[in-house]
């Protein structure tokens, strides 16, 4: 047990020093591909894998984007622009997640990152998620804000990024109590609008579910990039195009998802366009919470 924390807790200490590189390249006309094949090279000079690909999500996108190579979306000023970077030790993951806006942080991103303060102090054994979700959420209300209501955090395992567990960002009914070294991505979503998410668009992150016979190449090619190469976590279109022509790929993704081989992560939009701030860090509980993946 004392070896994995320590995996989890290099894992994190990783993902928050690159969470804070990632910050210092939003810049006003960055070109958001470029900033992820950055965020991209920094971790592997780092000697680690990617726990899952890079989020960039921008204002009323809350979750699930990342650039395809052919991405021409820029900052601008007043983006919103949700960071959301994961880190894999030998699958113990280290999960957290920044808003950044060149013209300056709000209310709204304050609003978050308090939602957040206030929910990690609260991860110790015997608290239950009930109150941990009415905690996150009174935040909210104070600013005059909405919690994302279908966004939640999540426990973590060992080569498992949602391991069944969640945490709601609203007041909920749930008695379940936190045990001692759980570990849990805490990640709080908040909007000016709704305060609901959709899926919109295609998937552009996938992770791999199961083998299936394929008279494709291309195909056959990717499953063993998913089991292998991205050791079955999460992974980027953007990579595969790298590995496999792009024409190819559109195909070959389409085929797998069909075949439930692949399982596809959609982007989800705020249902009002209205922009959300997101901030999350991962905990581990105890008596006196470990946060794993603070920046100095």
């Amino acid at each position: 047990m004392e070896e994995e924390m320590e995996k989890y807790k290099r894992a994190g200490k990783i993902a928050g020093e690159v969470l804070k590189y990632a910050a210092t390249l939003v810049e006003k006309n960055a070109r958001v591909v470029d900033v992820a094949e950055k965020i991209d090279e920094k971790i592997l000079s780092l000697g680690v894998n990617p726990g899952f690909p890079v989020n960039i999500s921008i204002n009323e996108m809350a979750a699930h984007f990342t650039p395809q190579l052919n991405e021409t979306l820029m900052i601008k000023e007043e983006d919103y622009v949700k960071l959301d970077v994961g880190i894999s030790v030998d699958g113990y993951i280290g999960d957290t997640a920044m808003t950044v806006r060149v013209a300056g942080k709000d209310d709204l991103i304050e609003c978050s990152e308090k939602m957040l303060a206030a929910a990690l102090e609260m991860f110790k054994p015997g608290t239950t998620i009930g109150e941990i979700g009415e905690a996150i959420e009174s935040v909210s209300k104070e600013f005059g804000f909405n919690a994302v209501r279908n966004l939640t955090g999540h426990s973590l395992d060992r080569y498992d990024l949602h391991a069944g567990r969640t945490i709601p960002n609203i007041k909920n009914d749930s008695k379940y109590q936190l045990r001692e070294d759980e570990i849990y991505a805490v990640e709080p979503f908040v909007t000016t609008g709704e305060g609901f998410v959709k899926e919109s668009g295609s998937p552009l992150i996938f992770r791999w579910i199961n083998d299936v016979p394929s008279r494709y190449p291309e195909a056959r090619r990717i499953l063993e990039l998913a089991k292998n190469k991205y050791q079955r976590l999460p992974f980027a279109k953007r990579w595969i195009q790298k590995e496999i022509s792009p024409t190819k790929v559109e195909l070959a993704l389409r085929q797998l998802i069909a075949e439930k081989a692949l399982y596809g992560y959609t982007p989800l939009k705020e249902v009002s366009e209205k922009p959300v701030s997101q901030a999350e860090h991962t905990v581990i509980v105890k008596d006196k919470p470990i946060i794993t993946t603070l920046r100095k």
